[in-house]
């Protein structure tokens, strides 16, 4: 029986000239393919053409000639400048709020766990109920926003309307929706703290600032850093929420990159053109992610 098994077992390794694994491996790897690696390709693939959706037939190759278009786009550098900074007001506050609201609540009892439930919920709306909610809360005649600021006499203000403002309730409609998402993982990285380290701290007579700075912090940071990764990616692909709150208006106000790229590629059907733009975005991501994952492992490194 045992020698049946064992020429089982060869047969297998075998079988097709290949070891088992590569049979487990394969679905994942098609999967990735189609849906990762495929898409990118055939993208920089559509970036080196003037591609026109409805005269795809006459489509002509240009090589990079859409990419140094890009940067002679004054709407594009626009965009590019909104999104920038996007990223740069937006996920720094998020994490802010998420850091301090996680030492607050990072406590034992049903109240606190309770509360930590709820502070989640914003995160699984869909950004474009969010979106649609927070139009709805800023409308100026029966929005909820107006009527506070009226009762208040600050007078009723058109806030989509206006190009600063509109620009700003954007931002704040992210860091409502998404804050959580910062504090869930520094929670989670508070939880796992060896308390021995704080109380020694303690002990010792530091400050609540200086435990912060110099005890939580640092402890915290490759946490803090991956979710600050995960959020960059989700923040520079930003789209569904803002194209239901303004459209990108007023004028250009709000037309972040994602919002350019659609309506390059679905209002003026340049394929070619869209592409090359989020060929663009995929690479300042992978640029700050570079960044953001190398000056982790450096910290890492000089802490060990």
């Amino acid at each position: 029986m045992n020698s049946t098994s064992l020429s089982g077992s060869k047969k297998v390794k075998n079988f097709g000239g290949a070891s088992p694994h590569w049979f487990f491996l394969t679905p994942a790897l098609v999967i990735v393919f189609a849906i990762l690696i495929f898409p990118v390709i055939y993208s920089l693939y559509m970036s080196t053409f003037d591609w026109h959706l409805f005269y795809s037939a006459e489509r002509k190759f240009i090589g990079l000639g859409n990419f140094f278009q890009l940067f002679k786009d004054r709407e594009f550098l626009h965009s590019l400048w909104l999104q920038f900074g996007f990223v740069v007001i937006a996920l720094p506050i998020e994490t802010v709020i998420g850091f301090f609201v996680a030492l607050l609540l990072n406590r034992e009892g049903k109240f606190y766990a309770v509360v930590r439930s709820l502070l989640l919920l914003p995160v699984f709306i869909l950004p474009v109920i969010s979106g649609l909610t927070w139009r709805l809360l800023l409308q100026p005649e029966y929005g909820m926003v107006s009527f506070f600021l009226e009762k208040l006499g600050f007078g009723i203000k058109a806030w989509l309307a206006e190009p600063d403002f509109a620009y700003g309730m954007v931002i704040v409609q992210d860091v409502w929706r998404m804050w959580p998402f910062m504090f869930m993982f520094i929670y989670a990285g508070l939880t796992g703290l060896p308390r021995e380290i704080i109380e020694a701290a303690e002990i010792d007579g530091a400050s609540f600032w200086t435990k912060v700075f110099k005890v939580i912090l640092p402890q915290l940071r490759p946490t803090i850093a991956t979710a600050f990764l995960l959020r960059l990616v989700d923040a520079l692909r930003i789209f569904s929420e803002v194209y239901v709150m303004t459209g990108g208006g007023p004028g250009n106000a709000t037309m972040l990159l994602s919002l350019y790229i659609n309506k390059q590629a679905f209002e003026f059907f340049n394929i070619g053109y869209a592409a090359s733009m989020g060929v663009v975005l995929l690479i300042l991501a992978l640029f700050l992610s570079f960044f953001i994952v190398r000056g982790n492992v450096k910290f890492e490194g000089e802490r060990g």
